[in-house]
């Protein structure tokens, strides 16, 4: 009978150590589902990038402390750790700087229906001319929505007005021209996203 109490007890630091991998990667399942569901941006969420950086960050480090407890072996343990140790660093560095490169000059002009508003954009990100953009925003906080409307040419003017057509269309007029969007409630996606004065 003592022999057998022996062996029982013995297994049970295997069966934990188990237990915790398993836990572990069921977490690290779900936040890379997470951040699956934040790189396809559904929703079109303002601030989708950061939704990314933080889910992918937590997927690297989920994995790590799942290997790093399902691995016995003392070297390997700390080989793991390291490796995802330098992964994780490296992917919020980079996160950062990419999204911190990603920045607007400013609002130049906003027109507001309920919820909802239309915003001229001065500058897009990652270029250095002047080029003016039109985006949908929807709410407020982190959750806030945005979908693009309008693009300009590089070194172009403005549009001369922006506007809402009932509750499901908006309209840019540039040059003469007035381009009409179709918005889709739920998601805020905008159809179609015009350039200039294509398809006018």
């Amino acid at each position: 009978m003592s022999g057998l109490r022996l062996t029982a007890r013995s297994s049970l630091p295997g069966m934990t150590t188990l237990r915790r991998a398993l836990v572990l990667a069921a977490i690290a399942i779900l936040a890379a589902l997470l951040a699956g569901l934040a790189v396809l941006d559904p929703f079109h969420l303002r601030h989708a990038q950061w939704f990314v950086a933080a889910t992918v960050l937590a997927t690297i480090v989920l994995v790590t402390l799942t290997l790093a407890v399902a691995v016995r072996i003392y070297a390997l343990r700390v080989l793991v750790l390291v490796v995802g140790g330098i992964g994780a660093v490296g992917w919020a560095a980079v996160a950062y700087l990419t999204i911190g490169l990603d920045d607007e000059r400013g609002a130049v002009a906003e027109v507001a229906s309920g919820d909802r508003r239309l915003v001229v954009l001065e500058g897009e990100p990652f270029t250095i001319d002047t080029v003016f953009r039109v985006v949908l925003r929807s709410g407020a906080g982190p959750f806030e929505q945005e979908s693009p409307v309008w693009l300009g040419e590089p070194e172009g003017a403005a549009p001369d007005e922006v506007s809402f057509r009932g509750a499901d269309e908006v309209a840019v007029r540039t040059g003469g021209c007035v381009l009409v969007s179709r918005v889709e409630p739920v998601t805020l996606l905008v159809d179609p996203v015009h350039r200039g004065t294509a398809g006018c």
